[in-house]
């Protein structure tokens, strides 16, 4: 999670040198009905095969070159289709030592940013604990960073990928207000289809979403209630409150209405603080901004395998824009940087399988994911 957040696929092979022509040609014709079997101005073997529906034959396929330790990829339109094989590449031993020192720096980073957040409304609630607050505010942000990241992990796992564990980036407070810049996942092998794109694509910030109402629940439930007065020695100190839309998420002022009850003690002039709230808003930012639909942002991931490459595009030009528009400056130029520099421009990872259409049912939960990103939406804070 972070900027920008999502899987990433090296989708590079060895030079072959995997079974004879005519083994890779009787695997793909035990699926498929081969036109023919070749081997390609680089040595690539490659066999034509019959256009039909190919999304479940062809994962099929996958497994059985598994046995063999090669890959393969299916492209073509039309009434043939082709396939070209490539020795897997050998995926080397995680040094995970290189995990946990990148996490312990970013637990001790984002602890610093959430003590000198507080230290503002120290002046208000003098009574609280500085080092209790910069936990809350660790515990909350690493939560909501961390479980994204596992649930592109998890989905991963469920489609029998292999992918790194998480790679927490610190930033040193107070240049970098949050004491992080994310996390990310990579991915060591590129996904069989659309399908597994996009659910690799919606996974972490589903989850990151779904924690972040959970973290605001918990500041609901702990926040320090700071009455007028305390408010107004707040504002003479520089510190503004925002209480509509679109300056907050309309996620959070839905939550405010539902989640009244929890704290019947507060009358209606008080506001509530917690270094758990203060996560959370960061949570909704993070995951509206990897919703964006754009390049290789979680957005664009699934942007990718709903439209296609050249509808990412069209969705990658969109989604800088409205960046532009809503504020997202600095953002919308570094996506302009990075795509600048990608060998694959806007035109995101690519899955074995790019002929297969998503799902119907993953075609409606793009809609989920469209309503996670309004939900999360503010005007840009910096």
């Amino acid at each position: 999670m972070g900027e920008p957040s999502q899987p990433e696929t090296q989708t590079t092979f060895a030079v072959y040198v995997g079974p004879p022509l005519e083994t890779i040609r009787s695997i793909v014709a035990s699926q498929f009905h081969v036109k023919d079997a070749f081997l390609d101005p680089y040595g690539v073997p490659t066999v034509q095969i019959t256009a039909e529906p190919v999304k479940e034959k062809f994962q099929t396929l996958l497994r059985q070159l598994t046995e063999h330790r090669l890959v393969a990829a299916i492209r073509g339109s039309g009434d043939t289709l082709t396939i070209k094989t490539f020795q897997k590449p050998q995926i080397r031993t995680p040094r995970r030592i290189i995990n946990l020192v990148l996490f312990l720096a970013t637990v001790a980073t984002v602890f610093g940013a959430g003590y000198l957040i507080w230290m503002v409304f120290d002046i208000a609630a003098p009574e609280a604990n500085s080092y209790l607050m910069g936990a809350q505010f660790a515990v909350g942000l690493l939560a909501i960073i961390g479980l994204h990241e596992f649930g592109h992990q998890a989905a991963a796992r469920h489609h029998n990928l292999e992918a790194t564990l998480p790679y927490f980036i610190p930033g040193p407070p107070p240049f970098v207000p949050f004491g992080t810049f994310g996390a990310l996942i990579s991915l060591k092998e590129p996904p069989a289809n659309r399908d597994q794109l996009f659910d690799l694509g919606l996974s972490g910030p589903l989850v990151g979403f779904i924690i972040t109402i959970i973290v605001g629940v918990v500041a609901v439930a702990v926040g320090l209630p700071l009455d007028e007065a305390q408010q107004d020695v707040l504002r003479s100190q520089g510190v503004r409150f925002i209480s509509g839309w679109p300056d907050v998420p309309a996620l959070f002022i839905l939550m405010d209405r539902a989640l009244g009850f929890l704290r019947p003690d507060i009358g209606p002039n008080t506001i509530l603080y917690s270094q758990f709230a203060q996560a959370a808003q960061i949570g909704a930012l993070l995951t509206f901004l990897n919703l964006i639909p754009a390049w290789q942002l979680d957005g664009g991931h699934i942007s990718r395998a709903v439209f296609g490459p050249e509808g990412l595009r069209v969705v990658t030009i969109v989604g800088v824009i409205a960046l532009f528009v809503t504020g997202y400056y600095s953002f919308a130029i570094l996506l302009l940087i990075l795509m600048s520099f990608s060998r694959r421009g806007s035109t995101g990872v690519e899955p074995l399988d790019d002929i297969s259409p998503i799902s119907n049912s993953r075609k409606i939960l793009y809609l989920l994911g469209l309503v996670t990103l309004g939900l999360t939406f503010s005007l840009s804070p910096f």
